[in-house]
């Protein structure tokens, strides 16, 4: 058989279960780990990271996404920051973030 040796990643087997089972992206969690960050930064950064690739469309996912961005950075964003983001990930409209027009009707 020439199948490929399981790669060492220093996890506990339950570790591996739950990056697999409730990662919002397991793949990139797993890489994470695999390069030194540690368990729990690793499921915050991933957690933004997935975040922050839609647009938060309510008021409720505005809310989850700041959360997740101020626990990713340390910091609550501003509005420059969520400009870079649309511009980066989004590429909407320039004035839809949350307390845009259309978000508060």
């Amino acid at each position: 058989m020439n199948d490929l040796p399981i790669e060492n990643l220093n996890l506990l087997d339950t570790e591996y279960i739950d990056i697999l089972a409730n990662s919002s992206n397991p793949n990139f969690e797993l890489e994470l780990v695999k390069k030194g960050v540690d368990l729990t930064e690793a499921r915050t950064k991933t957690l933004f990271i997935t975040l922050a690739q839609q647009k938060p469309e309510t008021p409720e996912q505005w809310q989850t996404f700041f959360d997740a961005w101020e626990q990713a950075c340390g910091y609550r964003p501003t509005s420059e920051h969520l400009q870079l983001i649309e511009n980066l990930f989004w590429k909407s409209e320039p004035n839809s973030g949350p307390n845009s027009e259309s978000n508060n009707q």
